[in-house]
């Protein structure tokens, strides 16, 4: 897989069924009860999740990352360049407190993402994300984001993206929130498109996965005028 590329795992019951969740971002603030019987709360990464960040990533995704990229993710760093991430966990307490130390979290959901500076994008893709690279000076790229089968139907998904939705509509210079989703990732593809998402262009041969070239589809929501 290329590097920096979206990966994404089925998420299609997470549109259809569930519940809304709360408003809160990126915070730890936000608790609920669910009907596993326990409560689920959204918070950054801890240096405690490292594991199990790398666990679930492994399980999920066809593309293996070297454990320099779980090391600097789950201080929300990019491995390498050092550059800031934007990570969000849902993590299940299995009891009724919702105080529950950190090693008793369990990871469900999580996504991670990062503001980018137009600049940065080659040419083809900038003018595809926005209109204006002097109004709009950065846009908001989703790298990962999973959900554990057992909680497709609570809409964690959903709750996720629309976190980094709540960061683009506060920053006047943000210019869309975009990903890139392999072509045959048909779940993936619906519930991007029911959360407003458009197809903006099919690239090739954008995946390399066990030596097989794939091609994905460039996918965003505009926002700020766009």
């Amino acid at each position: 897989m290329t590097n920096n590329a979206s990966v994404h795992v089925d998420e299609s019951d997470d549109v259809e069924e569930g519940r809304e969740s709360g408003e809160s971002n990126n915070s730890d603030d936000h608790n609920h009860l669910t009907s596993h019987g326990g409560f689920i709360r959204f918070r950054s990464f801890h240096e405690g999740d490292r594991d199990q960040v790398q666990e679930l990533h492994n399980e999920w995704f066809p593309v293996s990352y070297k454990d320099e990229f779980y090391d600097e993710l789950v201080h929300e760093r990019m491995v390498n360049t050092g550059e800031k991430l934007f990570t969000c966990a849902a993590v299940y307490h299995q009891d009724d407190c919702a105080e529950s130390e950190q090693d008793e979290d369990y990871i469900i959901a999580c996504i991670v993402g990062s503001l980018l500076d137009v600049a940065r994008l080659d040419k083809d893709t900038a003018s595809l994300l926005v209109s204006d690279p002097f109004q709009y000076k950065r846009v908001f790229y989703i790298m990962t984001l999973g959900t554990v089968t057992e909680f497709r139907h609570a809409r964690l998904a959903t709750s996720l993206v629309e976190r980094c939705i709540r960061i683009v509509e506060n920053d006047d210079q943000c210019g869309a929130l975009y990903l890139h989703v392999i072509t045959l990732n048909t779940a993936a593809i619906t519930f991007y498109e029911r959360l407003g998402f458009y197809r903006v262009k099919e690239i090739e041969n954008y995946y390399r996965i066990d030596g097989k070239l794939y091609s994905c589809y460039l996918y965003a929501r505009y926002f700020n005028g766009k």
